[in-house]
């Protein structure tokens, strides 16, 4: 068993990590207020258990080379950022009016397990904790 994190450390990691990913994206619009959400929905819902801090200096170390460098990492963000926008404002309501077959409905359900099982197996492999 792991021993538990102290909230200070938890609180820490939180901000450390908003600052960074700020940092990120530029503090561009529509990409800060996602990842508040982010941040504070992962801190908000996720058990004290669960935090790693070796994955979160991983994510924060990843995170700043999206800063410094316009390249892999920064690519990852902005798409990651760019697909949880759309995902809550409703692209997939506007394509569910244009097509409602099964198959239409099955094809999305597909496609956003696939994008789990990618982000899943990047965390994995990067030992880093990006939650979207």
């Amino acid at each position: 068993m792991s021993t538990p994190i102290p909230k200070q450390s938890i609180l820490h990691a939180y901000r450390h990590l908003y600052r960074t990913s700020l940092r990120a994206v530029k503090h561009a619009r529509p990409a800060r207020y996602e990842i508040r959400d982010i941040l504070r929905d992962s801190f908000r819902n996720s058990p004290p258990t669960n935090f790693n801090l070796r994955r979160i200096q991983n994510t924060l170390k990843f995170l700043e080379n999206a800063r410094k460098y316009n390249g892999f990492e920064h690519r990852i963000v902005k798409n990651l950022l760019h697909l949880q926008f759309w995902k809550i404002k409703g692209l997939d309501k506007k394509l569910i009016k244009n097509s409602n077959t099964s198959e239409a409905i099955e094809s999305r359900r597909q496609i956003w397990h696939q994008y789990r099982a990618t982000l899943t197996m990047l965390n994995e492999s990067l030992d880093i904790c990006l939650t979207i």
